[in-house]
């Protein structure tokens, strides 16, 4: 029987001008797909059924595309427009330009803040490290925290760990190529990324 995550819906942030890249980072295609179905089916691979996307459109009947409320605040508008429209506890965090993401380390993360013990550790976001780096934008966030970031913008704050520094935030530590959660912004990079999975 096919495993469902009750708990977790994916929030896919695609709402960026994609002006370094000079075209829609979305359509990208890697593996024979775009960067938006590729990173939709990591979350069916995951279990988890409900979708949101943010900044994008999408013909798929079983993702729901949401609009920002507060239009022009980066991530923080399109993660608060589609965590007012969840009815799940956590969501899944991800940003359009990394497919190359590894489903395995998706997995690890979701497992990993499944055995957080401590109720509190798990009202926190925890967020993927990897190499000494922390990625604001990859991990897995208490869907309540739409209140918290609707003050940060009311606040005129667009910055991510604002929001995190204030709320606190737990770090899974991946085992991972840099390359592999690298965020692709721009021709170069997506060259690099696709010679990179063409190695393995």
């Amino acid at each position: 029987m096919e495993k469902v995550e009750q708990n977790y819906s994916l929030l896919l942030l695609a709402g960026g001008r994609s002006s370094r890249m000079g075209r829609d980072k979305g359509e990208l295609l890697y593996q024979g797909r775009t960067f938006i179905e590729n990173l939709l089916q990591k979350a069916d691979d995951l279990g988890i059924k409900k979708k949101y996307l943010s900044g994008h459109e999408t013909e798929r009947r079983d993702v729901q595309t949401v609009p920002d409320v507060y239009k022009g605040r980066g991530p923080l508008g399109g993660m608060h427009a589609c965590m007012e429209g969840m009815d799940t506890p956590y969501c899944l965090v991800l940003p359009v330009d990394v497919p190359q993401i590894p489903l395995n380390v998706l997995k690890a993360l979701l497992s990993f803040h499944k055995g957080l013990a401590d109720i509190k550790e798990q009202e926190q976001p925890l967020l993927l490290s990897h190499g000494g780096r922390t990625e604001p934008l990859i991990g897995i966030y208490p869907t309540d925290m739409r209140a918290d970031i609707a003050e940060a913008i009311k606040n005129h704050s667009a910055a991510v760990f604002s929001v995190l520094n204030q709320r606190g935030y737990q770090i899974f530590q991946a085992e991972m190529e840099s390359w592999q959660a690298e965020n692709v912004n721009t021709p170069e990079t997506y060259r690099m990324v696709l010679e990179q999975k063409g190695r393995e």
